[in-house]
């Protein structure tokens, strides 16, 4: 899985630029986000700016990311396209993610900037 990242802070900005989170890319996805948590990163930014579907195991690996940082970090979303974001209300998960329309406004109301 391709990914850009960047750091505003203490934020780790986590941009995935291929277009689908799915099976084929969920367990390289996962390894990435937990080799920084190991390395010591608690905040994350997720920009879905690119990605056009997500599957359940892409959505499995957002959940156990974000069981992972409770109480001691966060996943924040961001640019979430109309798609994505209908599975997220289909499965209320848009109640469980902190959901920004993008990057700037996400770092605005998390402390940076």
């Amino acid at each position: 899985m391709r990914i850009e990242t960047r750091t505003e802070g203490d934020i780790l900005i986590v941009t995935p630029l291929d277009d689908r989170i799915d099976a084929s890319v969920a367990m390289d996805f996962k390894g990435h986000l937990y080799a920084w948590i190991n390395d010591g990163t608690l905040r994350f930014l997720l920009d879905l700016t690119h990605v056009e579907f997500i599957d359940s195991s892409g959505l499995s690996v957002l959940i156990s990311v974000l069981k992972t940082l409770a109480g001691k970090g966060e996943l924040l979303l961001c640019s979430i396209s109309n798609t994505v974001m209908s599975l997220f209300k289909l499965t209320r998960m848009d109640r469980i993610f902190k959901i920004y329309d993008s990057v700037e406004e996400a770092l605005k109301n998390n402390g940076q900037k």
